[in-house]
C-alpha cells in the first residue's frame, strides 16, 4: 500500500499551490495521479490505483471506481494529471525527485532546498 501512496501523491509533476491560491475542488483532481498497474495487482488491491475518484469521495465502492474515473475523465479530464504506467523506472524517478514542504516556497525538491540554505 505504501507504494500506491507514494505513486499517487508524490509524482514530481503534481503542482502544489500556496494556501492563498489553493482550491479544494481543484486539489482533489490535480493533487493525485492515476497509475495503471498490471490487472492482477489492481484486482488484489481492489482497484485502489484508480485513485482520483477516491479523492473525490471515499464513499465510492471499489467496484465503481473505474466507472467514476471514466466519468471524471469525460467531465474534468483537462484538470487531471496525465495517467502514468507503473514501472520500476517510474518509481525510481518519484523517489529520486521527492519534494519537501517549505512554508515560504510551498513544495520544492531536495536540490532546491539545499540551494536555499
Amino acid at each position: 500500500m505504501s507504494t500506491f501512496t507514494l505513486v499517487h501523491h508524490t509524482d514530481p509533476e503534481i503542482g502544489f499551490q500556496p494556501i492563498e491560491s489553493w482550491n479544494a475542488a481543484q486539489a482533489q483532481l490535480i493533487g493525485t495521479v492515476h497509475c495503471n498497474y498490471p490487472r492482477w495487482v489492481e484486482w488484489l488491491c481492489h482497484d485502489i490505483s484508480v485513485h482520483v475518484p477516491h479523492h473525490i469521495s471515499t464513499a465510492i465502492p471499489s467496484y465503481n471506481l473505474w466507472t467514476a474515473h471514466r466519468s471524471l475523465q469525460n467531465s474534468w479530464g483537462e484538470w487531471m494529471q496525465p495517467e502514468r504506467q507503473f514501472s520500476w523506472k517510474m518509481l525510481r524517478e518519484i523517489v529520486d525527485r521527492c519534494h519537501l514542504y517549505d512554508r515560504g516556497a510551498t513544495y520544492q525538491s531536495f536540490a532546491q532546498h539545499r540551494a536555499r540554505r
